[in-house]
């Protein structure tokens, strides 16, 4: 391997152990809030934590929360500050479980075809000129200039890539659009999910429910990386 295969060896590996630590660090954290001293003053704030959380639940309107939260999505789009991450909390914390994460799925459906819809009229942006000129990122990439849904989904699975690039690629590629928002939709399902349940336990903040989604999060995503970055190696000595 060459020095910058080496150096994307080495950061992939460093970023997946490092998210397996953490997952690790988590389970010990809420072991350590099951103490009865953590307890006891985790009560003096339960209170207070439940009357934001019927605040939240008695706004009137849900209507235009929904809209917003989608505006909020195609902002996404060309306004990276917004974060998929933030957006995913906020449905949890405002709307029961499964409203939330079809609020959330469908807001991702949104953010996801409009950056298509931009790679299709604009071409694939910097992102996609900088992945041709290495010949393995492209025979993986195009799949004879078809677009790999394979590589799709690795993209949507793993944290490390972001999103609106790929989208901008593969609608300048011409990949039919349905499978790229359903091959996507799958590979984020975890994400949304981890997400989402953040934000449904956003007030009980010492629960086991709300430590397991930073945990299957983290687990999740460093073994991915690590997987990721195995085949990677592979393709490369063997290429």
């Amino acid at each position: 391997m060459g020095k910058k295969e080496v150096k994307r060896s080495s950061a992939l590996s460093f970023t997946g152990v490092l998210l397996l630590i953490l997952a690790a660090v988590l389970i010990g954290v809420y072991f350590v809030t099951t103490d009865e001293n953590i307890q006891r003053w985790y009560a003096m704030y339960e209170k207070l934590l439940y009357d934001i959380d019927m605040a939240i639940l008695s706004i009137g309107d849900n209507g235009i929360i929904v809209f917003v939260i989608f505006a909020l999505y195609v902002m996404r789009c060309f306004i990276p500050v917004i974060t998929v991450p933030a957006l995913c909390v906020l449905s949890g914390m405002v709307f029961p479980t499964t409203e939330a994460m079809f609020v959330n799925i469908i807001g991702c459906v949104i953010m996801l075809t409009v950056k298509y819809k931009f790679g299709v009229r604009f071409g694939g942006g910097n992102a996609y000129r900088l992945l041709r000129k290495n010949s393995v990122s492209r025979m993986l990439i195009e799949r004879k200039g078809s677009g790999n849904p394979w590589v799709l989904f690795i993209f949507r699975f793993i944290p490390c890539f972001p999103i609106n690039p790929v989208s901008q690629m593969y609608g300048a590629m011409g990949y039919d659009l349905w499978k790229y928002l359903v091959i996507s939709i799958i590979g984020f399902m975890p994400k949304l999910l981890s997400y989402t349940f953040i934000g449904v336990y956003a007030f009980d903040p010492l629960s086991l429910k709300f430590f397991l989604p930073f945990i299957i999060l983290f687990a999740v995503s460093g073994t991915s990386i690590l997987i990721l970055n195995a085949i990677l190696n592979k393709i490369e000595k063997n290429s």
